[in-house]
């Protein structure tokens, strides 16, 4: 992996500052208690900065899950060579939830329940994921068997995961590890 560059890093941190900022306000005044000129003020950039990153306030507050999912992805550690892919799966799915993914998507779908007009952004950010996690699980699979199961093995985790997070609340590490374990061992059972 190469390292980036330091325009890269300043992109990135500009974007994390003004998205940052943007889902903070979002949850201390609500969507409608700010403006974009007071996300730029604060970030201390221009409006067309913020227009270089993002359309709207609202895409703002969700690209924070994105910027989670791509460092998560980037992050995940190294699997034992010929580990069964469910189990690879298992894995990606606990080291993305417990980095604090899981807390900031109840946060965003409370935010989404306050202001409806977020709520199309949220989707967005759980096809990303989808996304994200069918093309990592398809370049792990190693043979034709695997690659078969790999959309299966996504659609069912991925199914069951948004279902806990839309219901659920906010829980401690435990409750996610025994139901990722619960989800992964009815997998494992072929349901």
């Amino acid at each position: 992996m190469t390292t980036p560059g330091l325009r890269d890093q300043k992109r990135k941190q500009t974007s994390h500052a003004l998205s940052r900022t943007a889902f903070e306000f979002t949850q201390e005044r609500g969507l409608d208690g700010f403006t974009i000129d007071d996300v730029v003020k604060q970030v201390g950039v221009s409006r067309r900065t913020f227009a270089n990153y993002f359309s709207c306030k609202e895409e703002a507050v969700a690209a924070l899950a994105l910027e989670q999912l791509e460092d998560g992805i980037a992050t995940l550690p190294e699997m034992p060579e010929g580990i069964p892919l469910l189990e690879w799966v298992r894995a990606l799915a606990l080291h993305q939830l417990s980095g604090g993914m899981l807390d900031l998507l109840i946060q965003l779908r409370d935010l989404a329940r306050k202001d409806p007009a977020l709520q199309p952004f949220v989707e967005n950010v759980y096809a990303e994921i989808r996304r994200t996690a069918q093309a990592v699980v398809t370049a792990q699979a190693k043979n034709s068997a695997a690659k078969f199961a790999a959309p299966i093995i996504v659609g069912a985790a991925y199914g069951a995961l948004t279902s806990f997070i839309e219901a659920g609340s906010s829980g401690s590490k435990s409750s996610l590890d025994e139901f990722v374990e619960k989800v992964f061992s009815k997998l494992r059972a072929g349901l």
